[in-house]
């Protein structure tokens, strides 16, 4: 009677409508993922109404973001009855390394396909921390997840003294080289990196150190796989992730969405969650000056000729800088290098929404994963640049207003 009441609430809430998935601006058109992991708390009463307050948002990332929610065992059939409508998805915390019979307490992959469950967490760090779960036990995990069509959630990251001993790489290399051989179908597997040493320790991993870890396993897939496996499988961020932080995180290139711990609990659980909605292009876009571009300025469209041309950051594997301009002045432009070699001095590019960072009160124009960046056509060639107009030398005051 619970389970019926449940589903003939969300029945008359959920929308029925599916707006159309809006095209990316990115050169890899991976499609953002959030994952829900509420892991072992809450109660039926609890879960009605986060599942009430998540049900009634999805209308601003339908379509555009896959969602799914890993409640705790007992709770599954329930709210996957009470969502089944809604694009939210419900998964498994844990499944079991063996098949069905004798094996007392487990649930197995087959048994998760048969009652509808499509996705599952798997190597969470507290499974592998609390429980001795091993690589090779993932690995299992792993193979009967793809045997019995199960997606994955597969999680990987290094502890704090890991992390302090600069063996970050070398633990995530390790977690994925044991289970590369038991993937057959990439597209049902999705990597969430957990720098264990950033949860509940005080100790926070930047945008850019978290960058600098899903730019790794990306390479080390690519060298291990495949450059189109490497290219298309999502992966994930799993570090205390909160509204707050959420927006900064996503705008990097290579993290593709959150797994998320105890924000997933609360109804602002939709706003890390919309924040992840790739923004939507205009139809036909507007090119402006370098002069018009202001401090915090979003969907910047510029058609701007390279006069320095890209350099790397320093303190970055992968980040380049350059400077491009026109009649009315130039600034400079962050970009990631495989992007970067497109932009030789002297050609014209056609940028299209970029956006302003503001850097100790200077601006710079990113070019990030949402943005699109190629050489223009040569109607749209400028023609001459003011170099004495650097927009990226003047420093702004930031204030609250």
């Amino acid at each position: 009677q619970a389970e019926a009441a449940l589903a003939q609430e969300a029945n008359v809430r959920l929308e029925h409508s599916s707006p159309p998935r809006l095209p990316y601006l990115t050169a890899m058109p991976r499609k953002p993922f959030v994952g829900g992991n509420w892991k072992s708390n809450g109660t039926i009463e609890s879960a009605r109404e986060l599942c009430r307050s998540l049900t009634s948002g999805t209308a601003a990332y339908r379509n555009k973001v896959d969602v799914v929610m890993c409640p705790i065992a007992p709770q599954i059939s329930i709210i996957n009855k009470f969502v089944r409508k809604s694009p939210l998805r419900v998964g498994a915390q844990n499944v079991s390394a063996s098949g069905e019979g004798a094996f007392t307490g487990e649930i197995s992959a087959g048994q998760l396909k048969d009652s509808g469950i499509q996705w599952t967490l798997i190597g969470h760090s507290e499974r592998r921390t609390k429980y001795g779960e091993t690589d090779a036990v993932t690995a299992e995990k792993i193979e009967k997840c793809q045997a019995a069509g199960v997606s994955a959630i597969f999680c990987i990251g290094e502890l704090l003294e890991e992390r302090e001993a600069g063996k970050t790489d070398e633990v995530n290399k390790r977690m994925l080289d044991a289970v590369y051989s038991k993937i057959k179908d990439w597209k049902k597997v999705v990597i969430a990196y957990e720098p264990v040493w950033a949860i509940g320790t005080g100790k926070v991993a930047t945008p850019d150190q978290a960058q600098d870890a899903h730019a790794a396993i990306r390479k080390m897939i690519s060298e291990a796989v495949s450059e189109e496996v490497a290219q298309s499988v999502r992966i994930l961020y799993g570090g205390s992730v909160t509204p707050d932080n959420c927006k900064e995180l996503i705008a990097k290139a290579d993290i593709d969405g959150f797994l998320v711990g105890g924000a997933s609990l609360k109804p602002t659980f939709t706003d890390i969650v919309t924040a992840c909605v790739p923004p939507i292009p205009l139809k036909t876009p507007k090119f402006g000056k370098v002069s018009g571009v202001e401090p915090a300025a979003r969907g910047v469209n510029l058609y701007a000729k390279v006069v320095k041309a890209p350099a790397k950051v320093e303190g970055s594997e992968d980040l380049m800088e350059l400077v491009v301009g026109d009649d009315t002045g130039v600034v400079t432009v962050s970009v990631r290098d495989d992007r970067a070699k497109l932009c030789e001095v002297g050609k014209t590019m056609r940028i299209q929404n970029a956006h302003v960072v503001m850097i100790k009160g200077f601006i710079k124009l990113t070019v990030d994963k949402w943005a699109a960046l190629k050489l223009a056509d040569a109607e749209q060639e400028v023609a001459s640049v003011n170099e004495k107009k650097d927009i990226s030398a003047v420093e702004f005051e930031l204030t609250k207003d």
